[in-house]
């Protein structure tokens, strides 16, 4: 699968950047290049147009942002925000972002991005369209944290487990072969995950309830990988199973 790529931003330098990375993905097509929201517009809509890499900046009153911008375009179109702050994270993954990238850019980063456009259309390619939940539903079963020089949106249903690494946690998450890093406590994530879904079985391990394939009197298999069952937190993995029936 080839995906047409076009860019849009406002720094003829970050711009020119951007080009460089996206020439150096096989699976990316430069498709166009624009510092004018307005001329990027004219083309947009007779071209096919799969990832859009957007740059935020203030834009001028009574001119287009890139977020007003985005807001023109179709559904199909996934779009990459790049971003000098953190600051308009929430407002673009309302917009149904694919990825919202800050800091210093490189090309490890930008190439992570890429390679999430890329499964999301392989994905969106072998399946039906998306179930039909509110705006509401899907803000509730998310998870927003900071990895590197992005801010992620991560779906509940997607996280595995969690696992403390000093002052930072690795999420393991399904379909992703690494695990995304964040400066976070386990406490302060153990507050953000709904109970309902994921318990704290170990002092270093949360899991998703449904993620597990298997309990043993020490350990919970999640795949290949063995999590260890800490005494001090048996009684709350005890728990989770008190309304299941077991044959």
């Amino acid at each position: 699968m080839n995906l047409n790529c076009a860019l849009l931003h406002t720094d003829a330098e970050i711009l020119e950047k951007l080009q460089g990375f996206v020439r150096n993905i096989p699976f990316l097509t430069l498709c166009g290049s624009y510092t004018d929201p307005l001329a990027a517009l004219k083309d947009y809509y007779v071209s096919k147009v799969d990832v859009y890499v957007v740059g935020l900046s203030s834009a001028p009153t009574g001119e287009i942002g890139g977020m007003d911008f985005c807001r023109l375009l179709s559904s199909h179109t996934r779009v990459i925000f790049v971003a000098d702050t953190e600051r308009y994270a929430a407002d673009c993954f309302r917009l149904d972002a694919l990825d919202y990238l800050t800091g210093d850019l490189g090309f490890s980063t930008f190439f992570q991005a890429a390679n999430k456009a890329m499964r999301w259309f392989t994905l969106k390619a072998g399946k039906a369209t998306p179930s039909d939940t509110s705006h509401e539903e899907e803000e509730e079963r998310v998870i927003y944290l900071r990895s590197d020089s992005r801010i992620l949106r991560l779906r509940l249903e997607e996280i595995n487990y969690i696992e403390s690494c000093g002052d930072y946690v690795k999420i393991y998450c399904r379909n992703e072969p690494r695990p995304f890093m964040s400066l976070c406590t386990m406490k302060c994530m153990e507050g953000r995950l709904p109970g309902t879904d994921f318990v704290r079985i170990h002092r270093s391990f949360i899991v998703r309830k449904r993620a597990m394939d298997a309990i043993g009197s020490s350990t919970v298999s999640i795949g290949a990988r063995e999590i260890p069952i800490g005494d001090a937190y048996r009684d709350r993995l005890k728990a989770c199973l008190a309304g299941v029936t077991i044959l």
